[in-house]
């Protein structure tokens, strides 16, 4: 079982928060100095701000809430102050008292002058109101306040006044009003009881409704029973008068006994004389088969069979008969209830208007009342303009001696830094939008839909004077080895990749190390046994040769320039199974010589003796040789450089390999910094290296 790596780092955060936190890190690690400037600035522009004012004093004036008439909708008046305060701090800083306070101290005071700046505040859970004023002079500023405070109250007596005088010619033209609106009503009403005896017509509508509601309940039992009668034939309603049980008290059940009251005897003998003729005809079934026919006994049952239906016929006659008559008396209580109910429902109306007139000028009576009430309250509470004219507010304490304003440089400072930081943050945020340059795979997938085959990471650190080295045998480097043969590994298991021979290795611009990977991966292709050939196909800047330290007079141009066989231009490495093609001498043609008829025959050559065949060519937004070239290629691999290239022009690259029908295989991340969230996991591949 393996052991706890005790080296192992913490869980990162989520991929899409780590890498925009990464981002920002990087930004700030690479622009601070537009932080340090924009909180300099900042903190500059406050100092100036420190230094340039002047002197500044204070004086305060404390007011106490005593009374406040408020006037509510109702034209009446209330204890509130609700709005009070928030009403009085406009008042305060109006233009009309401040302009008051002014005028007054130019005439009382004409040796002094300054601006003084009026606010005001309340002290938390309390009643007193705290006027503050700051000027630039200490005595003309003290006796500005005591000013301003005096034209406040002056001001709002004013208005008081006129407002209190106002309402209460109102309140005696309302009582006026309505004193003489109450007259009429109690005449009103005095009159209309004098005339109609109110308990006489109460009566009347109680008893006119309650015999109303009786005469309409035998109206419609009548009409459901004169129904029933017309429906049903005379030997249904005789089998209907049967009698119910007596536990059995149902208004339904009621009803029915009382409409089968008039049949309910001949219904007593149908049930009798049926019994009798049911015993009978018993006994005729039971002696037939005994006695003859001319029996005496059976004759006498056969003679009361005989008398017993005649009997069941003339009950059922009768029957029919009481139902005529039933109906006809129905017909005739109806028509009678047809006159007397309307009788009795003008009466109720009657007495119902007379009730309704009644309760309408009793409420006139009652209603008017409360409204005096009302209005003699109201005017006991202005109590004749007295009361009402003295302010809800008084001085408390006078405005004390004008004491200098602390110049607040903490505060100034806070400002100046927090806003340079704000703003260097923002700075940042902006450049960081504008900034398409990919730094992980989450980037790579959110720009485009081309599978990552492979990140390699950065390894700097190792560079030396001739570049960085090319893999060994036992390259301590363990990510860095790791990565490449990851990129193996996507590319043997590549799917619906039938045959791949022939790959050709490319970037969107220079310096994005596609050379070096291309080594790489071919070394990595012949560590694993394959036989593989690595062509540097870079006609003007390919560098293989240095990278691989062997001589490359003789290569690629020779070779397209017919100059020589290419077996005689293949270069054996460290590598037992990687041989190289160099570069050959330099030339500006290679557009020219990559297009000759011979590449695609040279290419196939080198696919039939080789394993794996890889070109190293030249950027595409460099040179056109690459998109020349790359459509003759089993698949094609575009590498680029984390934080380095940017995703505009590497969509271009890959837009001119698409129109030349290249088959591209898929992107690889180089330089990946191995601190991006995205690259968490590669750091175990130190833990297993031997």
């Amino acid at each position: 079982m393996d052991s706890v790596n005790p080296e192992a780092p913490a869980m990162p955060l989520p991929g899409g928060l780590g890498m925009k936190l990464y981002r920002y890190r990087n930004v700030v690690r690479n622009h601070w100095w537009i932080l340090v400037l924009t909180i300099g600035i900042g903190l500059a522009y406050e100092g100036y701000v420190i230094f340039s004012k002047s002197q500044m004093f204070e004086s305060l004036s404390q007011l106490m809430v005593r009374e406040e008439l408020i006037r509510d909708n109702t034209g009446s008046f209330k204890d509130d102050t609700g709005n009070f305060f928030g009403t009085a701090v406009e008042q305060l800083k109006s233009p009309v008292v401040v302009g008051r306070a002014q005028a007054r101290m130019a005439l009382e005071n004409p040796n002094l002058n300054g601006i003084v700046e009026i606010s005001s505040s309340v002290a938390p859970r309390t009643n007193i109101f705290t006027v503050t004023g700051v000027g630039s002079q200490p005595l003309y500023t003290q006796k500005f306040v005591d000013t301003v405070v005096d034209e406040f109250l002056k001001w709002r007596y004013e208005n008081r006044t006129g407002v209190v005088n106002q309402v209460t010619t109102n309140l005696k033209e309302q009582l006026a009003q309505i004193r003489q609106e109450l007259e009429v009503a109690e005449t009103s009403l005095r009159t209309f009881t004098e005339k109609n005896n109110m308990q006489f017509w109460k009566e009347t509508q109680n008893k006119s409704v309650t015999y109303l509601t009786g005469l309409r309940n035998t109206k419609t039992q009548r009409q459901e029973e004169l129904r029933k009668l017309q429906n049903l034939t005379p030997d249904d309603l005789l089998h209907s008068a049967a009698p119910k049980p007596e536990s059995d008290n149902t208004p339904a059940t009621n009803q029915a006994k009382q409409e089968a009251t008039f049949n309910s005897a001949l219904y007593a003998d149908y049930i009798q004389t049926s019994q009798r003729l049911f015993q009978r005809q018993a006994d005729y079934t039971e002696w037939k088969t005994v006695w003859k026919p001319a029996h005496p006994k059976l004759k006498q049952i056969v003679a009361d069979i005989e008398k017993l239906q005649r009997q069941i016929n003339i009950i059922k006659e009768q029957n029919a008969n009481m139902v005529k008559a039933r109906g006809t008396a129905i017909d005739a209580e109806l028509k009678s209830l047809e006159v007397s109910i309307p009788e009795w429902e003008a009466k109720v109306l009657e007495a119902g208007r007379k009730d309704a007139e009644y309760q309408t000028l009793d409420g006139n009576v009652v209603r008017a009342r409360a409204q005096l009430e009302k209005l003699l309250d109201d005017q006991n509470k202005v109590g004749g303009g007295s009361k009402a004219a003295l302010d809800a507010l008084q001085v408390m304490q006078k405005a004390t001696i004008a004491k200098p304003v602390p110049p607040g440089h903490v505060k100034h400072l806070l400002i100046g830094l927090i806003g340079g930081l704000i703003v260097g943050s923002i700075i940042l945020i902006v450049l960081d939008r504008a900034d398409d340059r990919l730094g992980s795979s989450t980037e790579m997938i959110e720009h485009f839909s081309e599978s990552i085959l492979g990140q390699i990471p950065n390894v700097a650190e190792t560079r030396g004077a001739s570049g960085l080295p090319l893999l060994q045998e036992e390259d301590e480097r363990y990510t860095y080895a790791e990565a490449f043969r990851s990129l193996r590994s996507s590319l043997i298991f590549m799917p619906n990749q039938t045959e791949l021979k022939s790959i050709l290795i490319t970037s969107a611009i220079p310096n994005e190390g596609k050379s070096t990977i291309a080594s790489n991966l071919a070394i990595t292709m012949a560590a694993a046994g394959a036989r593989v050939l690595l062509v540097d196909a870079d006609l003007r800047r390919g560098d293989l040769a240095q990278l691989f330290d062997i001589d490359g007079k003789i290569g690629l141009t020779n070779i397209l320039r017919g100059e020589g066989n290419w077996k005689s231009a293949v270069l054996q490495t460290k590598c037992p199974t990687l041989s190289l093609i160099p570069r050959g001498p330099v030339t500006n043609q290679s557009g020219e010589l990559l297009l000759r008829p011979m590449l695609v025959g040279l290419l196939d050559e080198l696919k039939a003796a080789y394993d794996l065949v890889i070109f190293n060519t030249a950027p595409i937004l460099a040179a056109d040789d690459t998109p020349t070239l790359a459509p003759n290629f089993d698949g094609t691999l575009m590498v680029v450089r984390a934080r380095f290239t940017s995703a505009r022009l590497t969509k271009n690259a890959l837009n001119a390999l698409y129109q030349r029908q290249v088959n591209v295989l898929g992107l690889i991340l180089n330089a990946v910094d191995t601190e991006t969230p995205d690259y968490y996991y590669y750091r175990y591949n130190q833990y297993y290296a031997a």
